[in-house]
């Protein structure tokens, strides 16, 4: 039997096939990973948001001022909900690898009003997206306001 007479792949062919098999494999887990980081960053958003309302009403209800701390080298963010040093009273936040964050070292909300009084601003960086997200304290609310920006 001759060489040219053989049925079967080249060398070329069987890499060709692997190639394009290994293409619909990672594809999608490419497009997953995104996906992840911007479910990873929404979620940051809103259990930042929850958690400075929930720090500035519980100023006002156990009337008692409450503190939210920066620390920006860690990129960690801590609410503190009592004047005792127990871990309860406390809950960290840990900014996201895709964000860079910057912002007052600590902000107090008074007791009873729940009022911080400053103009304290948090600044989100996220270059994926070319986005800055502020969080504005307003004086005498104590609210926030939030700002997208394009970059």
């Amino acid at each position: 039997m001759s060489l040219k007479n053989r049925s079967g792949f080249t060398l070329i062919e069987s890499l060709v096939v692997v190639f394009i098999c290994t293409l619909f494999l990672l594809l999608p887990t490419l497009t997953i990973k995104k996906s992840q980081q911007v479910l990873e960053v929404k979620h940051f958003f809103s259990s930042f948001e929850k958690n400075i309302l929930f720090t500035q009403q519980m100023a006002v209800v156990e009337m008692v001022d409450t503190q939210v701390l920066f620390f920006e080298q860690n990129q960690q963010i801590q609410f503190w909900l009592s004047k005792s040093e127990s871990s309860t009273g406390k809950h960290i936040l840990k900014v996201p690898e895709s964000l860079k964050a910057t912002g007052p070292d600590k902000i107090i909300f008074k007791n009873s009003s729940g009022n911080n009084g400053k103009l304290a601003k948090f600044s989100f960086l996220w270059t994926e997206k070319k986005q800055v997200i502020e969080f504005q304290f307003q004086l005498g609310s104590g609210r926030y306001v939030k700002k997208i920006k394009q970059v």
